[in-house]
């Protein structure tokens, strides 16, 4: 939960106000840019919600479990992140 203003913090600056290279966004959030691909490459309310979303989901699946749960939830976001920079975003990969 108190990494969620500090994630949110660090995607923004690094959208650069619609003019970055939406790097930190695509690594620290890449389900919810994935899921630009739904609504013709825009940051909707979708994506802002399953960002505010995605780290106390994080928390709350990996909490009552080991070590495994840790696994799977990095092996997720890490198919995520190299979904988000294979290419299919490439209108978040700045100029």
């Amino acid at each position: 939960m108190c990494a969620t203003p500090i994630a949110l913090l660090l995607a923004l600056f690094s959208a650069g106000s619609g003019h970055g290279d939406w790097v930190l966004a695509r690594a620290l959030y890449p389900i919810p840019m994935l899921a630009t691909l739904l609504t013709n490459n825009t940051v909707t309310s979708l994506s802002v919600g399953l960002a505010l979303a995605q780290f106390p989901a994080y928390g709350a699946f990996v909490a009552p479990g080991g070590s495994i749960r840790w696994l799977a939830l990095g092996l997720v976001h890490l198919v995520a992140i190299a979904a988000a920079f294979s290419g299919v975003l490439g209108y978040f990969e700045g100029a």
